[in-house]
């Protein structure tokens, strides 16, 4: 019994680690122009780029080995019924269940790889992947302005877009400062990066040809603009060593999110709480009854005459108070991945 269940694993184990090999190189292939581009045209750092690029692979191991344990199902028992061995196990007295077995047992042993994988490993190298990509903004803003993508310089409070980019300039730029009393936005035709060096203090961007318009918070946006020929934006860099940043959903642990969720839904409980005493003391101050001689009996009294109302509010409160994202990012980390090779 214990042959058959070896034998029918190890038959499966060589496409799972093929399958395994073949799709993250499938995926892998995708990151490389991303890659050479963060090298060859923005002028990122060799050694920079290629840890980015080890921090992006977890993600894509995440996905390929609920892939990778279907394909071996598939081609495992596919080679035993084309040599006629799963024929030979019925005629022994195997029944179905028992023949396969082996294969829930592999996809049990993948689901729970899967469950560390995706909460420890993937979770850390996502945390790193963007603490790394904020250290290079930081230290040659080029790196990370893409093509028809805005990026964020916390330096200086600017989001920075252009229609292309590279290591010297931009073409088509747009930028929105937000550091102003008034939001204002800048385009321009194109702009030059003066001392854009790892080393630098302060890193220049000279645009050409645009134009500055204010924004203001509030009311009507005016048509007033400013025309400028050319415009110089000092950018001085204040960070020159990797630093840590709060975590985001995807870069915790499940165990981490419920925790974030349930303390969501305490504050929640003591905001709502607060409103109904709140309610209870405004309501047996305006009461002009000498019958009630005291507020814990007021209270009491109000909460057993609204108690329907109260619980509906209590539980909208609590429903509308945890964001649904973070459910989202909660089940995919506790989710199945292996359920299809089932």
């Amino acid at each position: 019994m214990k042959k058959i269940t070896k034998y029918i694993i190890i038959e499966a184990i060589g496409p799972f680690i093929a399958g395994v090999l073949f799709f993250t190189f499938i995926f892998v292939i995708q990151l490389l122009p991303e890659l050479f581009k963060l090298i060859i045209n923005n002028g990122a750092p060799i050694k920079i780029s290629l840890e980015v690029f080890v921090y992006m692979l977890p993600f894509n191991v995440a996905i390929t080995i609920p892939m990778s344990i279907l394909m071996a199902s598939i081609m495992g028992y596919g080679r035993l019924s084309s040599d006629n061995e799963i024929i030979v196990m019925r005629a022994l007295g195997f029944s179905h269940m028992r023949i396969y077995i082996p294969i829930i047992i592999l996809g049990v042993l993948t689901f729970f790889f899967s469950l560390f994988f995706n909460n420890v490993i993937m979770s850390e190298s996502n945390y790193r992947y963007r603490a790394l990509i904020s250290y290079m903004i930081n230290m040659r803003p080029s790196i990370a302005v893409g093509k028809l993508d805005f990026t964020y310089i916390s330096d200086m409070g600017l989001s920075i877009g252009a229609e292309y980019s590279d290591n010297n300039g931009m073409s088509n730029v747009v930028i929105f400062d937000g550091t102003s009393e008034s939001k204002r936005v800048i385009t321009a035709k194109s702009g030059i990066w003066h001392n854009n060096e790892a080393n630098s203090r302060v890193i220049t961007l000279t645009l050409s040809d645009g134009i500055v318009q204010e924004m203001p918070y509030f009311g009507i946006v005016s048509n007033d603009f400013s025309v400028f020929d050319s415009m110089d934006i000092n950018i001085i860099r204040r960070v020159s060593t990797l630093s840590s940043h709060e975590r985001g959903l995807r870069e915790l642990p499940a165990w981490k999110i419920h925790e974030k969720i349930e303390n969501t839904k305490a504050q929640a409980s003591n905001s709502i709480e607060s409103q109904i005493n709140n309610m209870i003391i405004n309501s047996y101050s305006n009461i002009a009854d000498n019958s009630v001689k005291n507020l814990e009996s007021f209270s009491n009294e109000y909460l057993n005459t609204n108690s329907t109302e109260l619980k509906d509010m209590m539980k909208k409160g609590m429903e509308s108070s945890v964001p649904y994202f973070y459910y989202v990012e909660f089940h995919k980390f506790i989710s199945i991945p292996d359920t299809a090779s089932l």
